[in-house]
């Protein structure tokens, strides 16, 4: 035989010696340790959290596992099996994202000692109790998850009667809202916090504007009673100083679009008002109205980190400005660049000066009016004036023109 041939010879049966090592060893992850399935073959269960909220709200959650024991599941150990879920808490220091939305992975899932082989299950669904307890009212609100798991815990026996677990199954059965929806089925129950989909979502809400204590909202001059949960206001001014003229009574049209926080809707508060009435926002989170010199618009119902857009239309012969306020802060001017042109008092696309807070939230819109000055002119109507001017002395100068001809 050649060596050419041996070697060809050599690096297959080399080859195939490699391909048969590979499908009889483990998979290893990049870090030296193997790769486990938490869905179908997990031995440890962790429980996730997710907490909404746009205030400083610390809060702990607590879950209940109940053994499923019915008579008629020949399938099922029906020896007690204690399971014991840790809490998962949110402290001050946690709350720094922009977004509202946190997530923690509970320590391990424990049970109890294992007397017997066979199949455990379990119905995993959130306490209803919390640290502190929250009594949801007119101002604030704990949206509590709905969602229920069924948890299989299947224990074997190993050599020397030996009792150990084999694997850890759970299967999401209802959602936050308590239905059954296409998110159902096996989940990951891994301590990878980014894959773990054994989880619980809550939503604490506040309205917007009632201070930092929402059961007790602060009193006027500068509180809730006064502003509501976001207070537009209108005033006119003459352009200049005119002793026989008077602010005009015309109307302002404005236009308010809300976007709310993770979680929360327009009837999370129990619906958005303006001025005490119930209002049915657009589609896309708008409502119109309109305001004259002196009159205001309180909206009342907004959840605190709502975003906002207040824009008023343009209107000839008014240059527009504003004074925005938001969750009491220092005051920010907003101003035209001319008469008659669109102003947009607050944008929500503007992170860091676009969410309603729990403190005093205020736009007040000022509208200078272009008054008629001593020669009886107005100036936004001048260059219109001029023109019909000119018109009229080109077409006296073309009939004497025409006379002379």
């Amino acid at each position: 035989m050649s060596m050419k041939k041996l070697s060809k010879k050599l690096l297959a049966v080399v080859a195939a010696g490699a391909m048969t090592m590979g499908l009889a060893m483990p998979a290893f992850a990049g870090d030296g340790t193997t790769t486990s399935d938490n869905k179908n073959s997990a031995k440890e269960a962790y429980i996730k959290k997710t907490y909404q909220t746009e205030v400083d709200k610390p809060m702990t959650f607590n879950f209940e596992a109940t053994q499923v024991k019915e008579t008629t599941r020949d399938d099922l150990v029906k020896t007690n099996l204690s399971c014991t879920i840790p809490s998962i808490s949110f402290a001050t220091d946690d709350f720094t994202s922009e977004s509202g939305t946190y997530t923690k992975l509970s320590e391990k899932i424990t049970f109890g000692t294992l007397t017997e082989a066979g199949k455990y299950e379990y119905t995993v669904k959130e306490s209803a109790t919390t640290t502190p307890a929250v009594t949801n009212g007119d101002h604030e609100k704990l949206i509590m998850s709905q969602a229920e798991y069924t948890m299989d815990v299947y224990v074997v026996e190993k050599a020397s009667n030996k009792l150990e677990i084999e694997k850890i199954i759970v299967t999401k059965t209802k959602n936050d809202k308590g239905e059954e929806d296409s998110t159902t089925g096996k989940v990951d129950i891994g301590n990878d916090k980014d894959n773990n989909g054994f989880n619980f979502t809550n939503t604490y809400v506040q309205e917007a504007g009632t201070g930092t204590d929402p059961t007790n909202p602060t009193p006027d001059p500068d509180g809730y009673e006064k502003y509501g949960s976001l207070n537009v206001a209108k005033k006119v001014m003459l352009n200049t100083t005119d002793a026989t003229a008077s602010i005009p009574t015309e109307k302002f049209d404005f236009t308010v679009k809300f976007e709310f926080p993770a979680g929360t809707d327009a009837d999370t508060l129990g619906g958005v008002k303006k001025n005490g009435k119930a209002v049915t926002l657009a589609t896309d989170g708008t409502t119109t109205f309109q305001l004259g010199h002196n009159e205001n618009m309180k909206f009342t119902g907004l959840p605190v980190g709502t975003k906002i857009t207040v824009t008023e239309a343009a209107k000839a012969n008014y240059k527009a400005s504003a004074s925005v306020v938001l969750n009491g802060g220092e005051a920010t001017t907003v101003t035209t660049t001319k008469y008659n042109e669109l102003l947009t008092a607050v944008d929500r696309q503007k992170l860091g000066q676009n969410k309603i807070g729990q403190n005093k939230n205020t736009v007040d819109v000022t509208n200078r009016f272009n008054n008629v000055p001593t020669t009886g002119i107005i100036m936004n109507t001048l260059p219109y004036v001029l023109m019909v001017a000119l018109c009229a002395a080109a077409l006296f100068g073309f009939v004497a023109f025409k006379r002379r001809r």
